[in-house]
């Protein structure tokens, strides 16, 4: 294992830069749930999609936080 952990890392934080941040998915998300309100036929389906984001990101927010974390400690 000695060598692979920095190139696993150095090749999560290259995937990262085409991906959309945290920040840009609870906008998604938010726009999602005010389509939902809005949309009786779909509103269902859009409030699903908007608790998907807000799921993703989730998970964003925590590779970031570790990558943040990474970054102070080089």
């Amino acid at each position: 294992m000695g060598n692979s952990a920095p190139a696993k890392s150095s090749l999560i934080r290259e995937r990262l830069n085409g991906i959309l941040t945290a920040a840009e998915c609870r906008k998604i998300a938010e726009r999602k749930m005010g389509e939902a309100i809005g949309d009786r036929r779909h509103g269902k389906e859009l409030k699903a999609t908007a608790q998907a984001w807000l799921v993703l990101a989730e998970r964003i927010a925590q590779i970031e936080a570790i990558e943040a974390l990474k970054a102070k400690g080089e």
